[in-house]
């Protein structure tokens, strides 16, 4: 539906109204034929801020902080997180591994539907797993599932018949693996592992996901999406779980601007907001108190070399450009504290890993410059020849803040950069077709392990954006897989993850940390890892009086 001036003008006192938890009426795009239908949604309503107008809502193609919320919302797989973060049964009711850790079996609850009402059933689990690996699809997290007999294979083409994943009969789920993975249903909570409606995307296509046409399974539903204004999700009555979903409907008001969610939320429009601006931070907390909730959340703000491109594909260029970026300043300066400064892939809260950083990290700054100059010289550049570099980042404030002294840092060392700004879907579109120098990227874990971050640099992975490949690092990585202890396999990760950081095929910058402002009227709101508390788990206080 697009938005004429005169709701335009409605606006403020139509959040206004949702914040203070009174009835709100939603009209929702309709279907085929330009149609309309009315939703209600009315009481128990959270309003949300969050970073970045969603690219997309396909869990398959989704990507960023802002779709995963989202889809979070809308979608459950066989496995899920519960209120404080840890893993629960979601579409499965009960799971169990076989003696030799090859197969895992997952039972579904009894009487599950889509929000159209139709049976999803273990052979529409099968289907979506199915399209996740399946290589049109181009999802970007099929990676993850490649510990499953056939996956690579298929995500690399073979036929979907190779792939161990099986329905036996309507309520059981079959995954056959290519190695033990102890922690392999702690894969299947991230949300690119949910199933997805084949009922509507064999009719639909890509517009399967708009308001209207958009069937779902979790505890919420869509019901509008205006771009770059708001999205809406109300309860879903078909959800297995719905008796215990307190809220009735969830409003998201998407905005790249950090600094505009803070002023919502001051002004009482959203009740959390996912990020605000790290120079607030101090001021936030002497203003809002506990409000205020900052966590590490196992994410890593780095930036991409274009490694197949000159002359990026020389190491001591990447190397130089690396060591001459202060991590310390940025995390201190800009950061406000807030963050750690990296030099690996995998973050500290990573639970059961060790880091065994470069020996480049424990120079002096200023030896890591010294050190940065002679290898630009070495590559042919300096004072005369300086490298010129094209640096990308996203709009955010932070993102914009750390580019231009990055810049400066660079300057120093003989480089020429040249900073340009793109919104987030420019960023990912052009980090994913290849077309930049440097480009700031960012990831989160999907699960707790460190073969997710790993991933960002080995060979054909579709998470891995930089063009580098190691043959070394790769196999490294399949014999720490295939050992028979989790600690035995996370001592030989570490190990390849410093040898390969030696090649410089990314430029971490730091570890991330979840900034969140929470209204004291949000109950069950929890302080985990991450941060990202499912809707379903929430409600809101009602205003005095109503």
């Amino acid at each position: 539906m697009e938005m004429g001036t005169g709701m335009q003008g409605n606006i403020r006192g139509w959040m206004m109204a949702a914040a203070l938890g009174l009835g709100l009426t939603l009209t929702a795009c309709g279907g085929k034929g330009g149609g309309s239908a009315t939703q209600a949604v009315t009481g128990n309503v959270l309003n949300r801020g969050t970073a970045s107008e969603p690219p997309t809502l396909d869990p398959h193609l989704a990507q960023g902080n802002s779709s995963s919320a989202l889809i979070d919302d809308l979608f459950v797989g066989l496995m899920t997180k519960d209120a404080n973060g840890k893993m629960i049964g979601g579409l499965a009711e009960s799971w169990a591994a076989s003696t030799d850790g090859l197969t895992w079996t997952f039972k579904r609850r009894p009487g599950l539907v889509w929000s159209d009402g139709k049976p999803l059933t273990a052979e529409d689990v099968v289907w979506s797993f199915q399209r996740l690996l399946d290589p049109k699809t181009a999802a970007r997290y099929a990676a993850n599932l490649f510990g499953v007999k056939g996956a690579r294979a298929v995500n690399q083409g073979a036929p979907l018949s190779q792939l161990g994943i099986t329905a036996p009969d309507a309520t059981t789920v079959v995954f056959q693996l290519e190695r033990p993975i102890p922690y392999f249903p702690n894969i299947l909570t991230s949300n690119a592992t949910v199933p997805v409606p084949r009922q509507v995307i064999e009719k639909e296509g890509r517009n399967w996901t708009k308001a209207g046409t958009m069937v779902s399974n979790g505890a919420f539903t869509l019901v509008e999406w205006v771009p770059n204004t708001r999205i809406v999700v109300k309860k879903n009555p078909n959800f297995y779980d719905a008796a215990n979903v307190k809220l009735d409907g969830v409003v998201y008001f998407p905005t790249d601007n950090t600094g505009t969610l803070v002023n919502r939320y001051r002004a009482g429009e959203v009740d959390v907001i996912l990020n605000f601006p790290p120079e607030q931070t101090e001021f936030l907390k002497k203003n809002f108190g506990n409000q205020v909730q900052v966590s590490p959340n196992q994410g890593l703000f780095y930036f991409l070399f274009n490694t197949k491109k000159p002359p990026f594909d020389n190491v001591k260029v990447r190397q130089a450009l690396s060591l001459a970026v202060d991590r310390q300043a940025l995390t201190q300066q800009v950061m406000k504290g807030e963050a750690e400064p990296a030099w690996t892939l995998v973050p500290s809260d990573i639970a059961g890993y060790r880091r065994l950083p470069p020996a480049d990290a424990a120079l002096s700054q200023a030896d890591r410059v010294a050190k940065a100059k002679a290898l630009l010289a070495e590559a042919g550049y300096g004072a005369g020849k300086p490298l010129p570099v094209e640096l990308r980042y996203d709009s955010k404030e932070e993102s914009r803040q750390v580019a231009v002294a990055i810049g400066d840092m660079w300057k120093a060392v003989g480089a020429s950069p040249t900073l340009k700004a793109s919104d987030f879907r420019g960023i990912t579109g052009d980090a994913r077709s290849g077309r930049f120098d440097v480009i700031r990227y960012q990831w989160f874990a999907p699960f707790d392990d460190p073969s997710t971050f790993l991933m960002l640099v080995k060979g054909r992975s579709p998470t891995n954006l930089t063009g580098f490949a190691d043959p070394r690092f790769d196999a490294a990585v399949a014999a720490a897989d295939a050992l028979p202890t989790e600690a035995a396999r996370m001592a030989k990760l570490a190990e390849a993850e410093r040898d390969v950081m030696t090649q410089y095929p990314v430029l971490p910058v730091y570890f991330t940390t979840a900034r969140r402002l929470v209204s004291p009227r949000v109950e069950g709101w929890s302080q985990q890892t991450g941060n990202n508390v499912y809707s379903r788990w929430l409600s809101v206080k009602k205003a005095s009086g109503s």
